[in-house]
């Protein structure tokens, strides 16, 4: 019998882990409220008390997924202390530690291979407009500090994360991310002037 757990937060907090590993395992139109339920150790109207139905429960996983990067993409824009060039080496390598993580956690989900893909992307949208507007906002700072030369930061930045966004949704290798992530980094600054 599961514990009775009378915090709601974490209550929550447990059922969109529940419901993220069921939506992975059978896919959005696969699973079931009972589903999560059963995974989670409770009774229906337990998941049905914190989420009216299995479209709001999707949709507080997604903006889970979304809040995990938050902190991260706003410590990196906001810390002016730290030159530009290496906040957007930064945003990079988090972009390689938070994918390679993912596809670990996700390499057991391959029973239904387009429906997990279609899944994950869903999760990796917001991720993908937050590091974008991440990215223009230190390729705006570095463009007004001279270090780039860019008429329009946001078209770049876009581009770039467009990029990372694509190969991450792939059959790869870490090794194969990186070195595709290597090649998306060197573009960007080749386009922003800077070689390096």
């Amino acid at each position: 019998m599961p514990k009775r757990i009378n915090d709601t937060k974490l209550r929550k907090q447990q059922i969109l882990k529940s419901a993220r590993k069921v939506f992975l395992e059978k896919g959005f139109q696969g699973a079931t409220i009972d589903d999560i339920a059963k995974e989670e150790g409770v009774v229906r109207g337990t998941i049905l008390y914190h989420y009216k139905s299995k479209e709001h429960l999707m949709e507080a996983v997604l903006e889970e997924e979304d809040e995990a990067w938050a902190p991260f993409l706003a410590s990196l824009v906001t810390r002016h202390e730290i030159p530009v060039m290496e906040r957007i080496d930064r945003m990079f390598a988090l972009c390689e530690m938070y994918f390679v993580n993912e596809k670990a956690e996700i390499d057991q989900y391959k029973e239904n291979p387009a429906e997990t893909r279609f899944l994950l992307d869903q999760m990796r949208l917001k991720n993908f407009y937050r590091q974008a507007e991440g990215l223009t906002a230190l390729l705006e700072e570095g463009t007004k500090a001279g270090e780039f030369s860019l008429e329009n930061p946001r078209i770049q930045a876009a581009s770039a994360m467009f990029a990372v966004f694509g190969i991450t949704g792939t059959d790869i290798s870490p090794e194969e991310l990186k070195a595709e992530l290597q090649i998306i980094k060197e573009q960007l600054l080749s386009s922003c002037g800077n070689d390096k």
